[in-house]
């Protein structure tokens, strides 16, 4: 199903499980918002785990891979006229209640109120800009210092960065996940992830060499988190999103 509006076009996709989609490009920006089912995206050898709790930004032009976990069925949302101002590419986690309100309408238009589907597609934009504009909340002088500059993905302790930010590790801890918006061991999670995965899909490094490079205790441990995050483990993963 497809309806054209002049803010857009919204229309329905359907994804067999267990299929991949090889690297391709769209040529407008567009937004997914994920209605059953989930997947993995890889963009710039980074992957997301795409669900129904996130909605997915991508730019025009950008490349992407993305292999479905099981059957899944997407809206998509094609913005037209200006999108300067829209979130950078990825994923946007639906715990803003602006966000997850305007994203329910969207989704209600599409399929039973399509007269008010132009509106929605408009009220999403707006929400989407708003949503990545800088805030004026004031953030620790130390936190962009640490963010850029400390090794998150090297075997140096959590506590060593509260020590170089010149702060108490709880008030580091605490004011990190405020500020960043997850804690400093998600981060470094995340972090370890990133790098793991350029290292598969980018060299042919041996996966107990890329778990070592990556801050990974072993092969075992990036292979449970891989699977655990990706349902795929790190074999696999590769297969599927190399290049």
């Amino acid at each position: 199903m497809e309806r054209v509006t002049a803010a857009g076009v919204a229309y329905e996709t359907e994804h067999q499980g267990l299929r991949a989609m090889e690297h391709h490009r769209h040529a407008s920006p567009y937004v997914t918002i994920v209605l059953e089912g989930s997947y993995v995206e890889v963009r710039d050898a980074v992957p997301e785990r795409c669900s129904p709790a996130v909605l997915v930004v991508h730019r025009a032009t950008e490349e992407h891979a993305d292999r479905f976990a099981r059957d899944t069925r997407c809206l998509n949302v094609e913005i037209s006229g200006d999108a300067a101002g829209l979130p950078a590419p990825g994923v946007i986690v639906l715990d803003d209640p602006c966000l997850r309100k305007a994203v329910a309408e969207l989704v209600r238009s599409f399929y039973q109120k399509p007269r008010r589907l132009l509106a929605a597609m408009k009220r999403l934009k707006t929400v989407l800009i708003d949503q990545s504009s800088p805030k004026t909340e004031l953030q620790p002088e130390w936190l962009p210092r640490i963010v850029e500059s400390f090794p998150w993905a090297a075997p140096v302790p959590l506590r060593r960065a509260a020590a170089l930010a010149g702060v108490h590790e709880t008030h580091f801890s605490r004011s990190f996940r405020q500020h960043v918006g997850v804690t400093a061991h998600e981060y470094r999670l995340r972090a370890r992830i990133q790098l793991a995965s350029r290292l598969m899909l980018t060299t042919t490094a041996s996966l107990a060499h890329i778990a070592a490079a990556s801050g990974f205790s072993d092969q075992s441990h990036l292979t449970r988190t891989f699977t655990q995050r990706f349902g795929l483990a790190p074999a696999g993963y590769r297969r599927t999103f190399a290049r």
